[in-house]
């Protein structure tokens, strides 16, 4: 059974990645704080963290609230998180690019399960997310790219685990990889300090 999320617990959880576990909680008493390893969804869709979440408990509360991340968390939303130390200020700017949401398309071409590119001036790129496949399915993935100075990580991971790494230079590649039925998740991240964009597409059919 799903439990609606506290709003108030989650939202003043967030800040814990942005300003400090001291500062969230400097007005309450912990009676427990430990690691998380519930996993966050944005339209079915795992949001992948870099910092732990942490599932917290504050005396007087029966249930413990769940906290995460801020910068990262309004980042996969599509937000920039700048932090004002002096004004104890976050400000969110919309339109970074980096949401979670997963375009999908019926063409003939099949269904368009990735869809990743730098943003403009950006000399770097991370993302990350996941797909369903079905036994007997196709990933398709084009990349196109002209970055120098650098490269691109891309890992695939299968249902069980399994991982494959392609690696994204100067130039354009077609990769097509048989897939298992299941969850597939992806990692890409690279620098490229002198320039250029990557866009990657991945379709499976």
């Amino acid at each position: 059974m799903m439990k609606k999320l506290d709003l108030k617990s989650f939202t003043a959880g967030m800040l814990v990645g942005t300003l400090g576990i001291s500062t969230a909680f400097a007005a309450a008493r912990i009676s427990s704080a430990n690691l998380s390893d519930t996993t966050i969804t944005l339209n079915g869709i795992p949001i992948v963290f870099n910092k732990p979440l942490i599932s917290v408990t504050i005396d007087d509360e029966s249930s413990s609230s769940l906290y995460a991340p801020a910068d990262e968390a309004f980042d996969k939303l599509g937000y920039q998180v700048c932090y004002d130390s002096e004004k104890n200020l976050i400000n969110l700017i919309p339109g970074n690019g980096n949401s979670q949401e997963v375009i999908s398309s019926g063409s003939s071409e099949g269904n368009v399960v990735m869809n990743l590119a730098n943003h403009a001036n950006q000399l770097n790129i991370a993302e990350s997310g996941s797909f369903q496949a079905e036994s007997n399915q196709t990933l398709t993935i084009s990349v196109t790219s002209d970055i120098k100075g650098g490269a691109v990580d891309l890992f695939l991971f299968d249902p069980s685990g399994n991982e494959q790494r392609i690696t994204i230079e100067s130039s354009n590649m077609i990769r097509e990889i048989p897939l298992e039925k299941g969850t597939w998740q992806y990692n890409c991240s690279g620098i490229f300090k002198e320039g250029g964009n990557v866009r990657i597409v991945g379709t499976i059919k």
